[in-house]
């Protein structure tokens, strides 16, 4: 079954519902100030950090922002091997 779009998180307003799907509305302000951590920010390594955490563990952005500062082709490619297992 193929992925909706929205999960990539690849604009604002699909990283904004994808956090408000995965983490509640109630966690929509921290989780994109934690973004905003992001040193050198572009739509698809903010959307693989979305992408990549888990439903309910909004633990796992901070997680992501550290090692995007780091390795953002880790980052990336850690979403592209998600995308392909499903």
């Amino acid at each position: 079954m193929p992925r909706n779009q929205r999960e990539y998180g690849l604009s604002h307003a699909d990283r904004v519902s994808e956090i408000e799907r995965k983490f509640g509305r109630d966690q929509l302000d921290a989780v994109l100030a934690q973004l905003g951590q992001v040193s050198n920010p572009t739509e698809r390594l903010l959307g693989a950090i979305v992408f990549l955490a888990r439903v309910g563990h909004v633990e796992d952005i901070a997680n992501t922002v550290t090692l995007a500062n780091q390795d953002p082709s880790q980052v990336l490619n850690a979403a592209t091997v998600k995308d392909e297992r499903g």
